[in-house]
């Protein structure tokens, strides 16, 4: 089995010494990375490049990233050059880049600016990124098992429900992931990550409590 897993988070350059970011470690991706590489997988790991990473060994590759641009490239490079079976889309991806930076009432773009002076009056207008898990199955090059990620923050179950659908619903079926994991920030810990495995039709496939669990659960899904 041939597979892609993406992990960490994105950077968006704001100048050469700043960047908006998220707080992603890449460890879930890397725990599930390993996992699969000691069944035998063979795995191609995206991971930024500030991320936790998998052991690199002859059925994990390990490839870096740092703004969602380089993400969306390196998704488009691996999934038209070669053929995987499942795609495990867990990065956290920027919903929003910088598009320009305005410093004394004049425009830059944060690619030619250099340094900022703290002395300058500066506002940053952001533009929104498009959604890298619709894309994928675009740009692959055979079928595959896609597998999303929804993170959410305090929700309710019924909430989280209605981020899963979103997930689902907002895009042509033919492009949508097959499964999506809900995890929940308030419920994750350092001993335990709680996640619930949803299908198209929004049944629960699986609710795991940690990531080897999870790892697991996925492997059991993509093998069928």
């Amino acid at each position: 089995m041939n597979v892609l897993i993406t992990g960490g988070g994105c950077e968006e350059k704001i100048d050469n010494v700043r960047s908006l970011c998220n707080f992603s470690t890449g460890n879930t991706s890397s725990q599930i990375a390993n996992f699969f590489a000691d069944q035998k997988c063979n795995v191609t790991a995206l991971m930024s490049y500030k991320a936790i990473k998998p052991t690199p060994n002859e059925f994990c590759t390990v490839k870096v990233f740092s703004s969602f641009l380089d993400l969306q490239n390196l998704l488009q490079s691996e999934l038209s050059n070669n053929e995987y079976d499942v795609v495990i889309h867990a990065a956290a991806v920027s919903d929003y880049s910088v598009d320009y930076v305005t410093i004394d009432n004049e425009k830059f773009f944060p690619q030619n600016l250099n340094k900022i002076s703290s002395s300058k009056n500066i506002s940053i207008t952001l533009k929104q990124n498009p959604k890298l898990i619709y894309l994928i199955k675009e740009f692959s090059k055979n079928p595959l098992v896609l597998i999303g990620f929804k993170l959410t923050d305090h929700e309710t179950f019924e909430n989280r429900i209605q981020k899963v659908k979103e997930v689902f619903c907002n895009c042509k079926e033919e492009i949508a992931p097959d499964f999506v994991v809900s995890n929940d920030k308030s419920e994750i810990t350092n001993d335990i990550h709680p996640c619930k495995i949803f299908n198209k039709n929004l049944q629960i496939e699986k609710t795991v409590q940690t990531v080897q669990e999870l790892s697991t659960a996925l492997f059991e899904i993509c093998k069928k």
